[in-house]
């Protein structure tokens, strides 16, 4: 595949990074549309969108240069993905920290609990065994008989509430024990993937590297201008971020053709979008607890109130309209995620709560693009 090089705007070099970016089975989904401009009360969000046929693209490419910049895509999706692994090892790493003082206070209670246990056993035990039938029919007065009741009442209680202080302290403890290993094991995930990615990028940079080093003049500044394009994109992105705390104010939308539904969204983003084909059952979890205030993969900060989503795959900026039930909302993808076996997208927490669930849910996810007059 020769050819001439002809890169003198940055529509080749976004078309390019758009298409190779996108999953195989999406590529004929995501028409081409311009980045609309939402609502005063934030910045544009840069939607993902196809600006060029990929044909006619690879054809103004020769070989080399082709490799170089579908490398420089490759490596831009690894540095993101790198980012967002990094950011939740960290938050990960805090978790632990956090539980492993948890676990240690959850010990010291059971160790409390036992104490008591046995102090109650000792005194049972050195006082003797008690017929409470003998003591109370062994009472002179009526007085008597209803003091020694009350006695025997309380030595009850006290007895069911050492034990149930034990069970309750044991419970707590194995349940804190749990939740710390399983942090362990997500984290042990995280570092296997962290070096699978690393390991990738630096393969990556070799091979671009060398390659380079074949470019002509016209090329390299082709590369250039990609990078150039990816930092300005990520600038976008960060100026896009809706500062912590600030009430974002909720608005409807629809989706054609779907006349009737409305979709649940962020006021600041498009009123109307239209449906790509594009569809699938997706596994979706949430994050927000550590996140919030932290940086994306895509440059943008993390707000858990916006409606936002991680995918592994799909291109930042793409919009999904997720349905559960009969709950639906209007996400964009802003990051990197899961990097949990079996599950496809991560919610921001206002998005999981719009579709009402937590943990873990099956949901239907379709490619939408907004709708521009």
């Amino acid at each position: 595949m020769r050819g001439t090089v002809r890169m003198g705007s940055a529509v080749l070099l976004v078309a390019l990074a758009a298409l190779t970016a996108l999953p195989a089975n999406a590529q004929q989904s995501v028409s081409a549309t311009e980045t609309p401009v939402p609502g005063e009360s934030a910045p544009p969000v840069p939607f993902a969108g196809i600006s060029a046929d990929i044909s006619r693209v690879n054809g103004e490419l020769d070989e080399a240069t082709a490799r170089a910049l579908e490398l420089e895509t490759e490596i831009a999706a690894l540095e993101a993905e790198r980012a967002a692994l990094q950011e939740r090892l960290a938050v990960t790493a805090e978790r632990i920290r956090t539980q492993r003082a948890e676990l240690r206070a959850a010990e010291e209670r059971l160790d409390e609990a036992r104490e008591r246990y046995r102090a109650r056993l000792v005194e049972v035990y050195k006082r003797g065994a008690i017929n409470p039938i003998t003591l109370l029919f062994s009472s002179d007065t009526l007085t008597e008989l209803v003091s020694r009741a009350g006695i025997l009442t309380r030595i009850a209680e006290d007895d069911s509430r050492v034990v149930s202080d034990l069970t309750v302290a044991a419970a707590d403890a194995r349940y804190q024990a749990t939740a710390l290993e399983e942090l362990l094991a997500q984290d042990k995930q995280l570092q296997a993937a962290q070096r699978e990615r690393i390991a990738s990028l630096e393969k990556a940079l070799d091979e671009q590297e060398a390659l380079v080093a074949k470019l002509t003049v016209e090329a390299r500044e082709a590369l250039l201008k990609a990078r150039r394009f990816t930092a300005e994109t990520r600038a976008q992105w960060r100026a896009a971020s809706i500062p912590i705390g600030t009430a974002i104010p909720r608005s409807t939308a629809k989706v054609e053709p779907y006349a009737e539904l409305t979709y649940a969204i962020s006021a600041y983003m498009p009123r109307t979008y239209r449906t790509t084909g594009r569809s699938w059952t997706a596994v979706a979890s949430w994050y927000g607890p550590g996140f919030n205030g932290r940086n994306t993969a895509s440059g943008q900060v993390f707000n858990e109130d916006d409606y936002t989503c991680a995918s592994r795959t799909l291109p930042f900026g793409t919009v999904l309209a997720l349905t559960r039930g009969g709950r639906r909302v209007i996400v964009y993808v802003n990051d990197r995620g899961p990097f949990i076996a079996g599950r496809d997208l991560d919610l921001s927490k206002a998005a999981a709560q719009a579709l009402g669930f937590g943990g873990v849910a099956s949901l239907h996810a379709e490619i939408v693009v907004p709708v521009t007059e």
